[in-house]
């Protein structure tokens, strides 16, 4: 048997890469895996963000609505003394003794002219008992007299002038590292006689 030698040529060889990651390559990789890593860091502290502020207004919300619940059934002056005294009647120094609404309007500084409310710190219930595991919040309750035909109206009236009062709740939270209290909501409500 005669050998021949090959005429087929083939081509020159190339050198083959060896099989792995070069320097690049895996610096892109850890870009990409690290920017995906910061993008869900980040919206999971946006979510949970979100859940604090919604957490907080509910709260805010139900500790508003206890001291409507408290204040809805109480006639608007006192029925015994009526409008002979403004805010709250003698020897009315406490919620437990409060009996109408003007009560609420705390004790005035300047015999009759402003009222400066209320504060209730720890916050209160509809049936007047402090929530004493409640730190940081507080309840901020205002009375003003308001005009039948324009209750919107926030020009100031002396209190008592008018048989229509508008209360209002602003509910305020002080955490822990919070320099002062925030108001984190109000409710406002008008009631007549």
């Amino acid at each position: 048997m005669n050998h021949l030698p090959s005429t087929t040529a083939h081509p020159p060889s190339r050198r083959r890469r060896d099989a792995g990651f070069t320097l690049i390559e895996a610096a892109l990789t850890t870009v990409i895996v690290g920017t995906g890593v910061l993008a869900i860091v980040g919206a999971q502290q946006a979510y949970h963000q979100k859940n604090d502020w919604a957490q907080r207004t509910g709260t805010a919300m139900l500790l508003a609505n206890e001291v409507r619940e408290l204040t809805l059934p109480l006639p608007v002056f006192d029925p015994i003394t009526g409008l002979a005294f403004v805010g709250p009647e003698p020897g009315e120094t406490t919620v437990d003794d409060y009996d109408d609404l003007d009560d609420f309007a705390g004790v005035s500084p300047d015999g009759g002219v402003t009222f400066p409310g209320l504060t209730f710190d720890p916050p209160i219930d509809a049936l007047r008992r402090p929530i004493v595991d409640m730190p940081g919040w507080s309840q901020s309750v205002t009375v003003v007299s308001v005009f039948e035909d324009d209750i919107a109206s926030t020009a100031p009236i002396p209190l008592g002038t008018t048989p229509m009062l508008r209360l209002t709740v602003d509910v305020l939270y002080q955490g822990p590292n919070d320099p002062s209290a925030q108001t984190i909501t109000q409710l406002s409500w008008v009631i007549g006689q």
